[in-house]
């Protein structure tokens, strides 16, 4: 089934095209330039998952948004939000897609060292 072709989201995109694209933006995000650039945001934002979203989504979202106009999407929010969209629905097709996509979310949502790891003492 690997080969059908896309979906509601992205007619075009199947999912040995989506495991193209997912590899490529994996190449680019672990490149040394976007490496530092994604660990200089992420030292800004620490622990602190607002700042996260503040200061690491915007950095990994160009990163991504400049990835994908290769592929046809356009460099805006809207071409990232459809690719996401397509990939989501082929992830039910391929496993490879959805193990790929998870590893795009890592650069997009980092692992928070949680405070609360066990549930908090209370007094009486």
């Amino acid at each position: 089934m690997a080969g059908t072709t896309g979906n509601q989201f992205c007619p075009y995109l199947t999912a040995e095209s989506a495991k193209a694209i997912l590899n490529d933006l994996l190449v680019a995000l672990s490149s040394p330039e976007s490496s530092a650039r994604l660990q200089e945001a992420r030292d800004t934002a620490g622990n602190d998952m607002l700042k996260a979203m503040q200061y690491v989504f915007p950095v990994a979202a160009e990163i991504q948004m400049d990835v994908i106009k290769n592929y046809g999407f356009t460099r805006d929010g809207k071409g990232a939000t459809q690719f996401a969209l397509a990939v989501k629905a082929l992830e039910k097709e391929d496993p490879e897609v959805t193990s790929l996509n998870a590893k795009l979310r890592s650069f997009f949502i980092p692992a928070m060292i949680s405070s609360q790891s066990a549930p908090p003492e209370t007094e009486q």
